[in-house]
């Protein structure tokens, strides 16, 4: 059995999305020995990062918005009505292509038509692909061109539709898909045999330096109650949302502090002088080991690896009830509380803030156990290639 991921290696790296899940499949994968299943090893210029760095390289705002507004909608016109272009590699010589993004696959949809092995899709987005390439288009697109880019849908469709195998890392992470796309729940109900599950594994993440050090750096008392978030500051990941809820903390805890990593943008932090912004840093981990509490407000989420990367760390998490993270609901893990509203995530940090060191020290373990025993690259690489098997199995 010869497995193609459709994805390049020199775009593997330890970040969120595909990219970050298919880094630490591909190392384990290696340090595994496992040798048939391969990812794309081209020195092949991508195209559009090429335009993009020239785009960007001119130092003039206007031409440079200008020029960023016709790129993208060329790019756009090209998915809607350009004609479907060869793989990077022979896909004849695999038994299984697996890819991670729904516009790969309907970008080579002709050479898909014929090729008689399986496809398995993953979509790693809380949106979809088209819903995504509609959201990050330019206020002139939006007004101009949107009943032309609607069209778009067209590429998750195709792709849902020609896979022969749908992985998901757990039921829960399809919450978005019924939220945004009407079509999704038929199409659920119609291809339930092609579904398969498997959760997410990541490498154990260690912090560079230590929580002393950490809250010295920012003046932050050692006995004050920390509150750590890492991720983008916008309103799918719901950083409004966290605002509103520390600004409830901060108000009535004086020893309460609000540690935050992540470029700033397109929202911003509150105006407290116990509101700390980090800005972007290649260290994310340190911040988060020298808090006691990591909130994550996702407004929609598929199975967000930053809460694996917290639970390895072994710290308490206290997170919006949506998508993936409804998972840990289930399983009742007491170190992770999901919550409805900010009144409710606000009452769980200050059950954690009326708690003694001991017992916050057992919910930690507890989440380091459930990491160990459920989300190891390890395990993640087992469960992987067993259900490989299951799917070479049915075709035999």
């Amino acid at each position: 059995m010869r497995v193609l991921v459709y994805m390049r290696i020199k775009e593997l790296a330890p970040v969120g999305g595909p990219r970050g899940y298919n880094y630490n499949l591909w190392n384990s994968l290696k340090k595994s020995g496992v040798v048939d299943i391969e990812y794309i090893d081209t020195d092949e210029k991508d195209l559009r990062n090429e335009v993009n760095k020239v785009v960007n390289r001119i130092k003039m705002p206007r031409i440079r918005n200008v020029l960023s507004i016709c790129k993208s909608i060329v790019n756009r016109m090209l998915i809607i009505y350009g004609k479907s272009k060869k793989p990077c590699v022979s896909l004849d010589r695999y038994d299984m292509v697996h890819f991670h993004n729904p516009l790969d696959m309907y970008m080579i949809r002709d050479s898909l038509s014929d090729y008689k092995g399986k496809l398995l899709l993953t979509s790693h987005s809380p949106v979809l692909s088209s819903d995504e390439l509609i959201d990050t288009a330019s206020e002139f697109e939006k007004k101009y061109l949107i009943r032309i880019y609607k069209q778009l849908k067209k590429v998750d469709i195709y792709a849902f539709e020609r896979a022969d195998h749908i992985i998901f890392p757990c039921q829960e992470a399809e919450e978005p898909y019924y939220h945004s796309w009407d079509y999704y729940k038929e199409f659920k109900e119609k291809n339930r045999k092609k579904y398969k599950y498997l959760l997410t594994g990541i490498e154990q993440c260690k912090a560079n330096t230590d929580r002393r050090k950490i809250r010295e750096i920012y003046g932050i008392p050692d006995e004050a109650f920390v509150i750590s978030y890492v991720g983008r500051h916008n309103v799918i990941k719901g950083y409004d949302n966290l605002k509103e809820i520390c600004r409830r903390i901060l108000s009535d805890y004086k020893k309460v502090y609000v540690l935050v990593a992540g470029k700033e943008g397109p929202l911003y932090g509150l105006q407290d002088e116990r509101w700390i912004e980090v800005g972007w840093t290649n260290d994310p981990h340190s911040i988060i080991a020298a808090s006691d509490v990591f909130l994550l407000p996702n407004k929609e989420t598929y199975f967000d690896l930053i809460l694996l990367e917290v639970i390895s760390l072994g710290k308490i998490v206290i997170a919006s009830s949506t998508g993936g993270n409804k998972y840990f609901e289930q399983i009742k893990e007491k170190g992770i509380f999901l919550y409805e509203t900010e009144a409710e995530a606000a009452a769980c940090i200050e059950k954690v803030i009326a708690m003694n060191d001991y017992e916050k020290r057992n919910l930690e373990q507890a989440n380091l156990s459930l990491y160990l025993e459920r989300f190891t690259c390890e395990v993640f690489t087992k469960k992987y290639l067993q259900i490989l098997q299951e799917i070479e199995n049915q075709n035999t």
